[in-house]
């Protein structure tokens, strides 16, 4: 059935809003992460070559695996349903739920630079406000239950929020890229590019714990096939837009990092706010306080579409396992009228707003950020771990005579490597977010939290499983 007039209904009662157009900026918006730039940019030049090695080794092999998968069993959950196919329904459970946690845990890190960027829109004289307890808490929450509510009227809204927001994300490459530009042809660049800075030194441990960042600011193709049945066509224009935005997000992340180097010195880079910080100082130094005042703008509403679509896409996840009855039922409810996972959006929502004010109050905004960043890398890959075995289980099974489950034309041995790669990738990024930054003062206490938080977390939800499966 052609796109336009795909707009039925899904058997869960879901409306099929989304096209080709809303899935290329969604994965735009879901995959750029500024703050993951800024944090990748503490490389220096040596994150180049480390962005190429993370796109040959993780966003390719992720990105056939998901087209493959998807082209198979394109239904709401996505990888909850292809695990549970592959392995049944605990290791289901426990990929969607990993999953789901580690964005709650990731939520108030994203809303931390939001609010932070911000501050930039009127220049510097504010930031004093990001210690402010009332300030940084209550902006959040003003955001925060902003996007919620927007969803809870639907993705035909909801999705102009990712839409915005990737858009938004091209004007501030483009605009950021024109200023670096004219920055370096007046002043030079602020980081020398000799042929040696552009090595990277894979023997320092004190910044390897990056690699982790890097690899993951590559993660989010997989949210949109959570969205499957909202989605017009979604055989085909899930898989049309991985290859287009996976190429634009490259483009973009190189674009990013030149820009951030040659504008701020090697140290000096802020990993929470740090976009906004580079506009602020080009701007101070070319003399043209309103593109500092404009890249604040674009960068908050980057964000804040980076925000919307994670948002949108983990609330199907406990929305799909109510339905299944590993979670309340009530979960699996949609809104009467909207036809939204309106149970699961609030309950996001409280879950994100009790976390963010535990992770300010009496704590330095730098160390809550790490820990929870890093608490998020953790809890993020291990559904990962689950999605390439289930892209390898389907894959060297028994075709069937239906050519639509078969998944995309690769061969066997192209499977056995994306895999192997993205296993290799993912094991070496979880062990390097357990080694702390020089951010982290107490280390013993951070090991507790990151160690501590993801067992109980993940526990937390297989209390669940246990008591509901029968």
């Amino acid at each position: 059935m052609p796109e336009e007039q795909d707009n039925r209904s899904s058997e869960k009662g879901l409306k099929k809003v989304l096209g080709l157009r809303d899935l290329v900026l969604l994965n735009i918006a879901t995959v750029i992460g500024l703050s993951s730039l800024t944090q990748a940019a503490q490389f220096g030049w040596s994150s180049f070559p480390l962005w190429i090695l993370a796109a040959l080794f993780f966003l390719i092999p992720l990105g056939l695996a998901v087209a493959d998968l998807n082209s198979r069993l394109p239904e709401e959950g996505g990888f909850y349903i292809w695990t549970k196919k592959a392995f049944g329904e605990w290791h289901g459970f426990v990929a969607a739920w990993s999953y789901w946690i580690s964005n709650i845990v990731w939520f108030p890190t994203v809303l931390f630079t939001i609010v932070l960027s911000s501050l930039y829109i009127f220049g510097d004289q504010h930031l004093d406000l990001r210690d402010n307890f009332l300030f940084t808490g209550g902006l959040a929450m003003i955001i925060l239950w902003t996007v919620i509510i927007l969803n809870i009227y639907g993705l035909k809204l909801a999705k102009w929020i990712q839409n915005i927001g990737a858009i938004s994300l091209w004007i501030l490459f483009a605009l950021l890229l024109v200023m670096a530009v004219i920055y370096v042809s007046r002043f030079g660049p602020a980081q020398d590019w000799t042929r040696e800075a552009f090595i990277p030194d894979l023997g320092d441990f004190a910044v390897l714990p990056f690699f982790a960042a890097i690899a993951y600011s590559f993660g989010g193709f997989e949210l949109s096939s959570v969205m499957s049945e909202e989605i017009r066509n979604p055989r085909k224009n899930i898989i049309r837009a991985i290859w287009v935005s996976g190429i634009c997000i490259v483009v973009l992340y190189l674009i990013g990092t030149f820009s951030l180097l040659v504008a701020v010195p090697l140290g000096e880079l802020n990993i929470v706010d740090g976009i906004a910080q580079t506009f602020h100082q080009i701007d101070r130094a070319l003399g043209w306080p309103v593109l500092g005042s404009l890249g604040a703008i674009l960068v908050t509403f980057g964000t804040i579409g980076l925000f919307g679509a994670w948002l949108s896409g983990s609330a199907r996840l406990p929305f799909v396992i109510g339905l299944d009855n590993y979670l309340p039922p009530a979960l699996g409810k949609l809104h009467p009228k909207y036809k939204s996972p309106h149970v699961s959006l609030i309950l996001q929502g409280i879950l994100v707003s009790i976390l963010f004010i535990i992770s300010i109050a009496g704590t330095e905004i730098q160390e809550a950020y790490s820990v929870l960043y890093d608490m998020s890398v953790i809890l993020y890959f291990i559904p990962f771990l689950y999605l390439f075995a289930a892209f390898l289980w389907h894959k060297t099974r028994v075709q069937d005579g239906n050519k639509k489950n078969n998944g995309i034309k690769i061969s066997k041995s192209v499977a056995w490597i994306c895999a192997c790669l993205g296993f290799s990738v993912i094991f070496l990024s979880i062990i390097l977010a357990f080694m702390p930054s020089s951010a982290i003062e107490n280390k013993t206490l951070f090991y507790i939290k990151i160690i501590g938080g993801t067992i109980i977390l993940n526990g937390v939800g297989l209390l669940f499983y246990y008591k509901n499966r029968n």
